[in-house]
C-alpha cells in the first residue's frame, strides 16, 4: 500500500448547504471513500472480507474546519495511515483545494478490524498488517510536490 493516496472530487450543487456552502457531513463522506480508495488501491477487497465476516469499522473520527468549500470546487483528500495497533489504524486526512492552496480540513479516524459476525475487534491479520505502512508525520500538499 502507497503511504499517501489522493482522492479526487468535484463539489456538486447537492452537497451545498442552506448556507451556501459545503455541508459539513460531506467532509465525512469524503474521508470515507478516499479511506475506501486508498485500501483497494492497496489490495484490500472489501466484497470479498465482507463475505467473510471482517470489515473495517469506525472507533471514532475528529474534523477541524479550516475553510469552506463551494459547488464547483475540485478539491484532493490525502489520506495516509499514521498509527496502527494490533486491532486498529489512525488514518489522517487533509482536505484541501489546490486552485488556491487551501486546507479546508483535517481529519482523523480511527478504525478497528473487526469479525462482523461476532462484532467484536479482532487482531488485525498479518498478511493485511504486513501490507499497511504508518507514516508519522503529515506529507506535502499536493501544491508543493515536485
Amino acid at each position: 500500500m502507497n503511504s499517501v493516496f489522493q482522492y479526487t472530487h468535484t463539489v456538486t450543487p447537492d452537497e451545498i448547504d442552506s448556507q451556501q456552502h459545503v455541508h459539513n457531513l460531506r467532509y465525512m463522506q469524503w474521508t470515507l471513500w478516499a479511506a475506501s480508495a486508498h485500501s483497494a488501491a492497496g489490495g484490500w477487497d472489501a466484497k470479498e472480507a465482507l463475505e467473510r465476516g471482517l470489515g473495517w469499522v469506525v472507533r471514532s473520527h475528529e474534523v477541524t474546519f479550516r475553510a469552506a468549500a463551494f459547488a464547483g470546487d475540485e478539491i484532493v483528500v490525502q489520506t495516509w495511515i499514521a498509527d496502527s495497533s494490533d486491532v486498529t489504524v489512525t488514518r489522517r486526512y487533509v482536505i484541501c483545494r489546490p486552485r488556491d492552496c487551501r486546507v479546508l480540513a483535517k481529519a482523523c479516524t480511527r478504525w478497528a478490524f473487526v469479525d462482523l459476525t461476532k462484532r467484536r475487534a479482532i487482531p488485525i491479520p498479518l498478511e493485511l498488517e504486513s501490507q499497511i505502512v504508518v507514516l508519522k508525520s503529515m506529507p506535502e500538499l499536493p501544491w508543493n510536490k515536485k
